[in-house]
C-alpha cells in the first residue's frame, strides 16, 4: 500500500499573506534593492501582466549566498509569525497519521526552505531560480509551480515516490489550485478566493479557514 501524501499550498493557506511580496519589501528595506530599481521592476511588471508571476528580474545580479541569508532572516522576522496555528495543527494531524507532507508553492524555494525544515515536510516544490557564477540571472529554472504546472510537478513526484494521488489530500486557496483539486482524492479549499469558493460549493469540496 502506497503512503498517503498531504499537499499544502503556502501563501494564504499555511501563511497569511504573500511570502515573496514580503521578501521583496524586506530587500527594499534592507537596501539590497534600491528604490529606483524596485520602482522600475514594479513598473515593468505592471506592463507585463501576462507573465508577472514569472518575472524574477528584481534578483538579477544579486549574489546567491547573500540572498539565501537574507531570505532566512526574512522568514524568521516576517513570515514565521504569519504561519497559521490552525494550518500547523492540520499538518501535525496528517503527520500523526503517518502521512507524508509536500509543500507546493509558486513562491521561492529558498524562501520556503526554513518552513519545510520547521514543519518536517518531506518535500518542497517551489520556484527554483537560475544561477550563474554565484549570482542569480533573474530567470526561473524549470517549471514554475503555478496552475496546471502544480499538477504536473506533483504527478512527477508521485511517479518518483510511488504514492497514489487518488488517496492524497490537497489544501489551497486560489482558483489556480483547482487544476490540482480535480486530480486529487481529497481536495480542501482553505481561506478560498471567491472564485474557488464558488467552485468548491459546486463540487462539494470541503472549505476550511486557517487564520491567525
Amino acid at each position: 500500500m502506497s503512503r498517503v501524501v498531504a499537499v499544502f499550498d503556502v501563501d494564504q493557506t499555511l501563511v497569511q499573506g504573500y511570502t515573496e511580496r514580503l521578501f521583496f519589501q524586506y530587500l527594499v528595506r534592507r537596501r539590497r534593492l534600491s528604490l529606483p530599481r524596485a520602482l522600475a521592476y514594479l513598473g515593468g511588471v505592471a506592463c507585463r501582466l501576462r507573465d508577472r508571476f514569472q518575472d524574477k528580474t528584481y534578483l538579477q545580479g544579486l549574489q546567491v549566498e547573500e540572498v539565501v541569508r537574507l531570505a532566512r532572516q526574512c522568514y524568521r522576522e516576517n513570515i514565521a509569525p504569519r504561519v497559521s496555528p490552525a494550518g500547523l495543527a492540520c499538518v501535525l494531524a496528517h503527520q500523526a497519521q503517518g502521512h507524508a507532507i509536500a509543500l507546493l508553492s509558486g513562491s521561492l524555494a529558498l524562501l520556503l526552505a526554513p518552513l519545510q525544515e520547521e514543519l518536517g515536510a518531506d518535500w518542497l516544490i517551489a520556484t527554483e531560480l537560475e544561477r550563474q557564477n554565484g549570482h542569480f540571472t533573474g530567470a526561473i529554472a524549470g517549471l514554475h509551480p503555478r496552475g496546471a504546472n502544480k499538477l504536473r510537478l506533483l504527478q512527477e513526484l508521485s511517479r518518483t515516490h510511488g504514492f497514489d494521488l487518488s488517496q492524497a489530500y490537497a489544501y489551497g486557496d486560489h482558483i489556480q489550485d483547482s487544476y490540482l483539486f480535480r486530480s486529487i482524492g481529497h481536495p480542501v479549499a482553505v481561506n478560498p478566493s471567491w472564485r474557488l469558493k464558488l467552485r468548491a460549493r459546486k463540487h462539494r469540496w470541503p472549505i476550511r479557514y486557517f487564520t491567525l
